[in-house]
């Protein structure tokens, strides 16, 4: 198993005297608002959400002596003990990464010094697995960001990148990228005299920006549900919309100019 800080480093857990033995990673969690009728039986289920997700992992430590025992605490509470979010990525599955805090208190056994077991726990920052790599990443798979049970085939071909006004995009996850919650970025460049309107016809949502690009000049950038143009916000001169991916195909249509590139950049997500 490995961490990697939110500046990008990354620490092997083998460096701290660490050995993975297991780690369960369990199902989100429900729940349920309900209402209750008089004259009839049971509840009435008005909307479910999921919540919390916490994943437990066992480790196996060795230490020499009893200093070293105590050096070891020191290194994996600095570790582990941190205010911020980061990553954790397991050897079985290395294309796939939890964004996670630490859970709770932890202590290694003070009368197993030398060989003990440890039991971390890490609640899930976001409920899902993410894709290590990004939609604009080169599929290899011997670079430890791709791997099988991702829903993607040695054959398919991850193009994310078009030149046209009518174009699928395909979501490979098991879960939809909403870009209120997840990353999604679109750059679009060409050349649109009065407005954009970009359309998601499999979700049914339109997202319209009023304003002209120059194919030549300009860039249109939509980064989550915030919107540049050549680097400025210009989210107020659009119609306040957003545009999210469905699992699977997505067809797409852009209307009122020409479209000379559009680039979908963003990461699978898993339950």
């Amino acid at each position: 198993m490995k961490m990697i800080l939110n500046d990008g480093r990354e620490l092997f857990m083998s460096d701290y005297s660490l050995k993975l033995l297991k780690y369960y990673i369990p199902s989100v969690s429900l729940e349920h608002q309900t209402s209750i009728v008089d004259g009839r039986d049971g509840s009435i289920f008005s909307n479910t959400r999921f919540s919390g997700r916490t994943i437990t992992v066992k480790f196996m430590y060795k230490a020499f002596d009893y200093h070293d025992f105590k050096l070891f605490v020191a290194d994996i509470n600095a570790l582990f003990a941190r205010k911020e979010y980061f990553y954790i990525i397991f050897e079985a599955e290395p294309g796939k990464r939890w964004k996670v805090r630490l859970a709770e208190s932890y202590s290694p056994n003070e009368l197993l010094r030398k060989v003990g077991e440890l039991e971390i726990k890490f609640i899930c920052e976001n409920l899902y697995a993410e894709s290590v790599a990004t939609t604009n990443d080169l599929k290899e798979w011997d670079i430890d960001k791709w791997q099988w049970g991702m829903g993607i085939d040695w054959d398919d071909d991850l193009f994310y990148a078009f030149s046209s006004d009518n174009f699928t995009v395909k979501n490979y996850g098991n879960v939809a990228i909403d870009p209120r919650q997840h990353e999604l970025e679109i750059i679009l460049i060409g050349s649109f005299s009065n407005s954009v309107t970009i359309t998601n016809r499999t979700t049914g949502e339109t997202y319209q920006f009023n304003g002209s690009l120059n194919g030549n000049t300009d860039t249109l950038l939509i980064k989550d549900i915030r919107t540049f143009k050549n680097g400025t916000s210009v989210f107020k001169q659009t119609n306040k919309k957003f545009l999210s991916l469905a699992v699977g195909e997505n067809s797409f249509q852009i209307t009122g100019g020409t479209v000379y590139s559009i680039v979908f950049n963003f990461r699978f997500l898993y339950m």
